[in-house]
């Protein structure tokens, strides 16, 4: 027979226990990206204000630029729960050194991007915060005091940071070349109103095992314990819903008006113990010479590729260690520029 909590448990207390263990995870999770963040973090830190918001960002400027030769331009953007100290760790420093492009880490507001899922969660921060316009400020910022290549303006992101760089895909293709999104899919409210401003190249690295962003697209669900959310269905564990991988890719092929049948591949199996293989989908001849590319990592996680281990297994998945996930982002965007004859946004 299955077992109830007494009657001296009510709802109200039950949902109470739910939130306190969710609290300490989240508390666990922040600790761990912050220790990580103190030790490792890279760039500048600065702020400026911004509809009536103190709003932050870390630059890193690489030691070859002369302040003569324009240079391309990435937006890395952090993860939810995350800053702009922990974005700077992710690995994209070496190799802005290494490249010589500039590479900029925003810092989301509560540690949150507003990337349009409509998460009930954040109802009341998304409406009224409009990172769109922070990032697009920030980047009229930087271009009066840096030589940025405006044919070489890129966005990338992980989890939340991914799915907001695929807002800024679509709400500003006219100031981005191309976009690489990591660990996230299309917000689930832009596939019934998807209308990019242009057309723009898209990567993404998705793991088809992926416990918080699911591969096949529904709700957001850091369920790090069994049966939380019938514990507590309250909304603030909505965190909005995505489309699947494979809606995602359709979308913006038929956008881009990219070549139907994709060039798949399959990527050398480097680490026959990770518990993953690779899978390439490159879907190109779209528009202005645009592509979409899906790296499908089976039985991956919610990680990144070769990156850190930032939390057990069990709780976000496999680390595939075929292929290097900022490395690859990198070689994508770079190889997909702007034409110059692209209208700019006034």
């Amino acid at each position: 027979m299955k077992k109830h909590l007494p009657s001296r448990y009510p709802k109200k207390k039950k949902r109470l226990f739910a939130i306190t263990i969710l609290m300490l995870l989240t508390i666990t999770i922040c600790l761990s990206f912050a220790q990580r963040g103190r030790k490792k973090g890279t760039g500048v830190r600065h702020s400026f204000q911004h509809l009536g918001k103190e709003r932050a960002y870390r630059i890193h400027v690489p030691s070859s630029y002369d302040g003569k030769t324009p240079v391309p331009l990435l937006f890395c953007f952090h993860g939810g729960g995350g800053n702009a100290e922990i974005g700077s760790v992710m690995g994209f420093t070496p190799l802005s050194n290494k490249e010589g492009f500039i590479v900029v880490y925003p810092e989301g507001l509560n540690k949150h991007w507003n990337d349009g899922r409509d998460s009930p969660k954040f109802t009341e921060q998304d409406a009224e915060t409009d990172d769109v316009a922070f990032v697009l400020a920030l980047f009229n910022s930087l271009k009066k005091e840096y030589r940025i290549d405006s044919d070489k303006i890129y966005t990338t992101g992980a989890s939340n940071g991914g799915f907001f760089s695929q807002r800024l895909a679509i709400e500003a293709s006219d100031t981005f070349a191309a976009a690489g999104i990591l660990i996230a899919t299309l917000p689930k409210p832009f596939e019934s109103n998807f209308h990019p401003v242009q057309p723009i190249s898209i990567l993404y690295i998705n793991g088809t095992n992926d416990p918080i962003v699911p591969y096949n697209g529904g709700p957001i669900t850091p369920e790090f314990f069994p049966g939380l959310r019938k514990l507590s269905p309250d909304k603030d564990y909505q965190r909005g819903k995505c489309s699947s991988t494979d809606k995602s890719i359709e979308l913006w092929c038929a956008y881009n008006r990219t070549k139907a049948d994709p060039v798949v591949q399959s990527l050398p199996d480097k680490d026959p113990d990770d518990g993953c293989s690779v899978k390439t989908f490159t879907w190109s001849g779209g528009k202005r010479g645009t592509s979409v590319v899906l790296y499908q990592v089976k039985g991956g996680g919610h990680t990144i590729p070769s990156g850190v281990t930032y939390l057990p297994e069990r709780i976000i998945g496999k680390i595939c260690n075929d292929f290097d996930g900022v490395s690859t982002i990198w070689e994508f965007l770079i190889s997909h520029s702007r034409s110059a004859s692209v209208t700019k946004r006034k």
